[in-house]
């Protein structure tokens, strides 16, 4: 314990650079700056100026049982307990997904539909972290949003990022089997949004380390095709769906013709593929019931 006696922030991050780049952790920098952050509850500005710093021996301690998480490829965002979506924070554990900013498509253009359709309840269905719920919540100021999902630490994650942001009054979360809870309680929304597993069983297995031996199998799997909660989903929010009412997913890049088939057979209309900043295919949506 030795080498931890008159340590200070820059010689820390000197030995954690070291550590994150040998297992070859491309964003070893910025990971050992954050870790830091969170130990010595400075901002990284501060972590980057202040490099003489002096950090007392059990900071050192908790800071290097971090960087030895993250060696180990936890994801960052589940070490630091909390990640940015939307411009906003959510806390965020493992058990949820980590939020993506692929989902801010989603996301954004759904406020665009709740915007000018002049929706008012809304549902998130896998809802994860809450943060599609959470963030159309946040983001508008009269809908009422109901989150959905069958996990228990999803559940206590969402309720918690509900708290965080004052919004229990217009944002609830109940445990469902994707859409049950809403048929067997009568109730109706005018847009539906979701980002389901999507990810084809196979391909798990080829997933990044930080995803496949962390992130919940469960909210990334799809099954076979990848298709199986789309097809749930659509036949269910068949019967929750107000007028003219509108349902919107993230997709995986290569399934937009597929979804918006599913979509198509079940007499959706106005239907249309949207892509990500990258080009590719990312959110599908359509409207229901003339």
């Amino acid at each position: 314990m030795n080498q931890l006696i008159n340590l200070n922030i820059g010689k820390l991050l000197i030995s954690g650079f070291q550590i994150l780049k040998e297992v070859g952790i491309e964003s070893y920098k910025l990971d050992c700056q954050l870790l830091l952050s969170k130990i010595l509850k400075k901002d990284k500005l501060f972590i980057m100026l202040n490099r003489d710093f002096k950090v007392e021996k059990e900071e050192a301690e908790e800071y290097f049982k971090l960087v030895n998480l993250r060696k180990n490829k936890m994801p960052i965002k589940y070490i630091l307990g909390e990640c940015e979506f939307m411009g906003l924070n959510f806390n965020v554990k493992e058990g949820v997904l980590i939020p993506r900013p692929d989902t801010e498509i989603l996301v954004q253009y759904s406020l665009k539909d709740i915007e000018e359709n002049n929706y008012k309840h809304i549902c998130d269905v896998c809802c994860g972290s809450g943060i599609i719920g959470i963030s159309v919540g946040k983001l508008t100021e009269d809908t009422l949003v109901d989150c959905f999902d069958i996990m228990d630490t999803p559940l206590e994650v969402t309720k918690k990022n509900i708290l965080f942001h004052k919004l229990e009054e217009r944002v609830k979360v109940y445990k469902s089997d994707l859409l049950k809870y809403a048929i067997e309680n009568c109730r109706k929304y005018d847009m539906i949004i979701s980002n389901p597993p999507y990810i084809k069983e196979n391909i798990i297995e080829t997933l990044m380390d930080d995803v496949k031996n962390y992130e919940p199998h469960v909210a990334l799997s799809g099954g076979e095709d990848g298709l199986n909660f789309y097809r749930k989903i659509i036949e269910e929010s068949k019967l929750l769906l107000n007028k003219n009412g509108s349902i919107a997913f993230e997709i995986g890049y290569d399934q937009g013709e597929e979804v918006m088939t599913l979509l198509k057979n079940n007499d959706f209309y106005n239907i249309e593929c949207i892509k990500d900043l990258a080009g590719l295919d990312r959110v599908v949506k359509g409207r229901y019931g003339l």
